[in-house]
């Protein structure tokens, strides 16, 4: 499964949206780093602007202008998300225990279902193509890529594929043992425009994304660049989450430390190996093993 980056772009933490590159902005994170938000009412109605919760705002907002760089309408769009829209959960949940007998609005219900998202991409952009959620854990991000990669396999021409996530109070009471601690829960989202991998397209070729359920990282990422016929040699860049192998990939960055905790957050990964400039080997890994049990690998080239 190959296919060809034709635009990507990031709202979260980092000065990414719309960028040229977004290595020569990254500041790593802090517990008081904001979330750099665009002009949103550039790209969503005013009516709409106001019922949307930031994830629906970054989300939508990052789709349009895939959309926008892309001369033609989307054959597909694969949409990952691990906790969905969280806001508007809260807000309904919250409404729903308050309640006294009065009518309670169907809006905050309607848009805390994850596929919200995708739904509200489908309606702005106007496209009544393929449309699939993709709830994965940490791992919702990679499964929607895979959804992506194969419907390029399978013969469509531009696809769109993203994730997104979003914090809210709420998760600051919680423990993170099942992942890195020391960071904070941040949002984000990421989206990318994919082309057959033979098209005339410039960008950077998505050779494999690969998926495992268990903790054997080494033996998974020797099988996974074995299956591509890539020596593990030629890795310049590996982008990582979690615990990796020391001798894998000439050059290691820990993602993490740029996007904060965020389920997703290896969509911002595949932004930051897109605007990478390899020097030496042409390819780049990214590792995501946020959480114990789940593994994901994506294999990218020059």
């Amino acid at each position: 499964m190959k296919a060809k980056i034709q635009y990507i772009t990031s709202i979260g933490h980092q000065q990414s949206f719309l960028e040229e590159n977004c290595w020569k902005n990254l500041v790593p994170l802090t517990q008081d780093t904001e979330l750099k938000s665009p002009d949103y009412k550039s790209y969503i109605p005013a009516a709409s602007l106001r019922r949307f919760s930031p994830i629906l705002r970054m989300a939508l907002t990052v789709a349009q202008v895939c959309q926008e760089k892309n001369n033609h309408p989307f054959d597909a769009i694969s949409v990952g998300t691990s906790l969905g829209c969280l806001r508007d959960t809260e807000k309904f949940l919250q409404t729903f225990i308050t309640a006294t007998g009065e009518t309670l609005s169907p809006t905050a219900f309607i848009q805390s279902t994850h596929n919200t998202i995708a739904g509200a991409i489908s309606m702005a952009l106007n496209n009544h193509s393929y449309n699939m959620t993709h709830t994965q854990n940490s791992l919702s991000f990679e499964t929607a890529l895979i959804d992506g990669l194969l419907c390029i396999t399978e013969g469509k021409k531009n696809v769109l594929v993203g994730a997104a996530d979003e914090a809210i109070d709420f998760l600051d009471l919680l423990n993170p043992t099942i992942i890195q601690s020391g960071l904070p829960f941040t949002s984000g989202a990421t989206f990318l425009a994919l082309h057959p991998a033979d098209s005339k397209t410039v960008g950077k070729t998505i050779v494999d994304c690969a998926v495992f359920f268990n903790d054997e990282i080494e033996k998974n990422i020797e099988t996974f660049l074995a299956t591509n016929h890539v020596d593990a040699s030629l890795i310049e860049l590996v982008l990582f989450s979690g615990e990796i192998p020391a001798n894998i990939g000439q050059k290691r960055v820990h993602y993490e430390q740029y996007t904060g905790l965020y389920y997703s957050s290896s969509s911002f990964a595949m932004h930051l190996a897109n605007d990478y400039k390899t020097e030496k080997t042409p390819y780049i890994l990214i590792i995501n093993h946020q959480t114990s049990g789940r593994l994901g690998l994506t294999l990218i080239k020059e």
